[in-house]
């Protein structure tokens, strides 16, 4: 019986100091707060004395302390403020958009594969965690995250083991303060690293924080178990265990860790600290939780957005500071409402600076810095900017020296009442950084779809071929704002750098960069990236934004580039955002009947551009057509300096030997490095002929020829026109000026099918180079009056073509050299007063082996 009234006891006494606790966070002065801190300690020590466990005791105990360190936090903050203004702080349920399109299987693995991340296994978030699983069972240890994180060797140099909260504060703290940790605090936050190199990470919670401190009433941006009756504020857990929920790797993910922190044998601390309130637990256990996640506390660094994505879930953005099109005005009017309205994070990044610019400016060299504040008067438009390094006051008390060369910087650049803060001018923050990261509410947007997809990046295009590149389609039927956000999986130990900083030699090593083109495409495929109507950056950082305005009804392609990074299977989600519906899915080629075909550019096949002589020995290929077709021809080649040309010609299938603008069905246009594409949206019925070549001769390769149609074709390589045949090469014909005849005999021993072709040597005016001259080569029975002509070229007219002249295959015996003789003759049409000397040579490709005799000349 009397068991039983002191358990209803101790859960009144438990009941008064949960609502003790709840009047301290809707307090509207100091004083309530004050009370209501002191009361709820009270009830909290009453119930301990009833308590008859030694799990109910530890928890208790721990609330008791937490209340006391809340009521003494209270009475000496010297700027206190309302922690809600009245408003009760029931925690609002988050208005972001999330994606209702249904995961193929494919996606749902790549969305498991996500949670293997540096040893550990960080599962998709599925629900909030009860406050059971923070409990510590009667006898049981403290929980403990196995394996420890990763030290860096100068971490390791000072490292005096991993240590809980109350130990470690015990070493630090001195004198009268007390040592409970606590996971909330009243007053300003003055967040800092010290020996780590994550200053990105520390940049990121300061501008959270501050974000916090301006809208008390707003919704928490980071996920934190335990917490508090209305999930409002962090609570300490009496198993030492705490769970973060982040988003990364295509979701939100959970991610858990114990309370253990690298302590220090020196007074420099190994992980971050709040310098207001040292026993301020909660900004040390997010940056392990954040470095579980990143590999270890040897994180090499990253840029604050990418650690803002991951931390909040908010939509990272990066605007190069010098690029020509970002403006003071512009930038400012963009920003200034959105910030003071609590819908955008901000931080900003340096490049590599020499030490005398830092020194003059007192920035420090690739390193991040929070934005935690802006203001507009009296024509100033200035940021409030902070250095979360624990040395930074020092940077920013240079700005004071009235000295020279740092005068200049006076006008621009102010120190604020907090350490390492300073005001700057909006013109300046353009000037002296190099990036600003943006974090976007996603609460702005209504809708939004997430597709999840893998990259084999093993055999990847050369630069500016897309054939192999992921494409997507995205539309909208009412039109209006639509975002496209790119996330790359973190794969475990990256290096990545931002296009700002790192901290660490990893810098040095090569990540990769990625990018989002899109184009007016209705979402079919696209091969090139000619024509895209946006073309982003490519950035080292694992995400990039695109941001559109489309129009109603329409649906555009969107295709993710990327350079140098590693040639392996990479995972990525793209998300479309938008305030109107929206859909993304892949998109789809326009031709249903893809033939890929092999080739190469050899000694013998590089022939060059069309104006070169040996333009037909470049690869060629015929293309039977059974039925009318669209088609599109893509030429890619292994090498990227290589700058190629692809033509189609109507030629019966045959080689072509000359080009003739009556024969071109379409060509690629100008010659373009790594890929050509050419298009023709009707091809009858018949057999065409592809061209594939290089723009000088002797350039050697291989290559990829991609034939895409609405239905279906067959395409061959053509043999080379000296395929199964004898070539023989005539003696260097000359003709001089005043002569325009050249003859040579040409014996058979046996009936045989013959192709000649005549090339030109060398023309000439006295020293000097010209063109040759035009040409007329014909087959002759005999000479003189009764001389019968068996074949002729260019059907009997001169022509000064590049590829030479030729007579096609016809057939010759030796029967006709025994009536009359065979002869070979060249004749042309002379040059300007017929100054001009040409040489040339015949080449004669036949089934059996023929001989071409010595040149005469003659008249014509």
């Amino acid at each position: 019986m009397f068991r039983n009234e002191s358990a209803s006891a101790q859960k009144a006494l438990v009941a008064q100091a949960l609502k003790a606790e709840r009047d301290v966070s809707t307090a509207a002065s100091r004083k309530k707060a004050l009370d209501a801190a002191i009361t709820a300690a009270e009830s909290y020590m009453k119930a301990l004395r009833l308590s008859t466990t030694a799990k109910d005791r530890q928890r208790l105990d721990a609330k008791c302390k937490e209340l006391l360190t809340r009521a003494e936090t209270i009475k000496v903050a010297k700027d206190w403020q309302p922690a809600a203004r009245g408003v009760p702080r029931k925690l609002p349920t988050s208005r972001a958009p999330v994606s209702y399109r249904k995961l193929t299987t494919r996606e749902e693995i790549i969305l498991l594969e996500g949670a293997k991340l540096n040893g550990f296994i960080f599962p998709p978030w599925v629900a909030s965690p009860g406050f059971e699983e923070f409990e510590q069972e009667d006898g049981a240890k403290l929980y403990l995250d196995k394996p420890e994180l990763h030290l860096s060797s100068s971490q390791k140099e000072i490292f005096a083991g991993w240590k809980r909260p109350r130990e470690l504060l015990s070493e630090k703290m001195t004198g009268n303060a007390r040592s409970e940790p606590v996971m909330s605090v009243s007053g300003k936050v003055d967040l800092v690293q010290d020996m780590l190199t994550d200053c990105s990470v520390v940049a990121s919670l300061c501008a959270t924080t501050a974000r916090a401190e301006r809208w008390p009433d707003k919704r928490s941006l980071l996920t934190t178990y335990p917490s508090d009756y209305d999930e409002t504020n962090p609570v300490v857990s009496s198993s030492g265990k705490y769970v973060f929920c982040f988003y990364f790797n295509g979701c939100f993910r959970k991610v858990v860790v114990d309370d253990r922190l690298p302590s220090s044998n020196t007074p420099r601390f190994l992980h971050m600290i709040d310098r207001n309130h040292l026993n301020y637990l909660w900004p040390a256990l997010v940056e392990k939780a954040y470095l579980k996640v990143r590999g270890g506390y040897d994180f090499p660094g990253s840029n604050s957005g990418t650690d803002l994505w991951v931390l909040t879930g908010w939509i990272p953005e990066q605007v190069f500071l010098h690029h020509e099109d970002v403006t003071s005005e512009q930038l400012w009017n963009r920003l200034y409402k959105a910030f003071h309205y609590g819908d955008v994070l901000l931080t900003v990044g340096t490049g590599k600076l020499t030490e005398s610019e830092q020194d003059g400016l007192g920035l420090v060299s690739e390193h991040d810095y929070a934005i935690l504040d802006m203001k507009e008067s009296m024509g100033r438009r200035q940021f409030l900017v902070k250095n979360p390094w624990a040395g930074a006051e020092a940077d920013v008390r240079h700005q004071d020296i009235n000295t020279s060369p740092r005068r200049r910087n006076q006008d621009h650049l102010t120190t604020s009442s907090s350490p390492g803060s300073f005001w700057i001018e909006c013109d300046n923050v353009l000037q002296n950084f190099d990036n600003l990261y943006l974090n976007w509410n996603p609460e702005l947007f209504k809708y939004r779809e997430d597709i999840h997809f893998t990259w084999d990046l093993s055999s990847r295009s050369v630069a500016g071929c897309f054939v192999k590149n992921p494409q997507f389609a995205v539309s909208t039927d009412t039109g209006g704002t639509v975002w496209l956000l790119l996330g790359k999986h973190l794969m475990g130990n990256e290096p990545y750098r931002s296009q700002t900083h790192t901290d660490s030699s990893a810098q040095d090593e090569e990540v990769g960069f990625v990018s989002i083109y899109v184009f007016k495409a209705d979402g079919k495929r696209v091969y090139l990236s000619d024509g895209a109507i946006h073309r982003g950056p490519y950035v080292d950082s694992p995400n990039t934004l695109a941001r559109l305005e489309m129009p109603p009804g329409t649906t555009y392609t969107v295709v993710i580039s990327e350079q140098s990074l590693p040639a392996m299977s990479q995972n990525f989600t793209l998300s479309a955002l938008s305030t109107s519906s929206v859909t993304l899915s892949h998109s789809k080629d326009k031709y249903t009947c893809v033939t890929k075909v092999q080739g190469a550019w050899t000694p013998s096949t590089a022939g060059g551009n069309a104006e070169s002589a040996r333009y037909p020995l470049n690869p060629q290929f015929s293309l039977e057509v059974p039925v009318q077709t669209s088609a599109s021809i893509l030429l890619e080649t292994t090498n990227a300096d290589l700058a190629t040309h692809v033509k189609l010609f109507w030629s019966n299938g045959k080689r072509v030997s000359r080009v003739r603008t009556r024969d071109l069905i379409t060509d690629s246009g100008d010659y373009r490095r790594g890929c050509a594409v050419a298009e023709t949206r009707t091809l009858t019925r018949g057999v065409y002929t592809i061209v594939c070549s290089t723009f000088a001769p002797d350039q050697l390769g291989q290559f990829t020829l991609w034939v895409s149609t609405t239905h279906p074709c067959k395409v061959k390589p053509l043999p080379g026109e000296a395929a199964g045949r004898r070539a023989v090469i005539s003696d260097i014909g000359v003709l001089p000026p005043g002569k325009d005849k050249l003859l040579a005999p040409l014996r058979v021993p046996r009936l045989t099918r013959i192709k000649l072709i005549a090339r030109s040597r060398l023309s000439i005016i006295g020293s000097r180079a010209v063109a040759p001259s035009p040409m007329l080569m014909t087959v002759e029975l005999g000479q003189g009056p009764y001389k019968e002509i068996l074949a002729s070229s260019e059907d009997g007219n001169y022509t000064d073509a590049a590829a030479g002249i030729r007579i096609e295959d016809f057939d010759l015996g030796p029967e006709l050299e025994q009536r009359s003789g065979v002869w070979i003759v060249v004749e042309r049409i002379g040059g300007p007063g017929g100054q001009v000397e040409d040489h040339l040579e015949v080449e004669a490709l036949a089934e059996e082996r023929v001989e071409i005799g010595e040149w005469i000349v003659e008249d014509a």
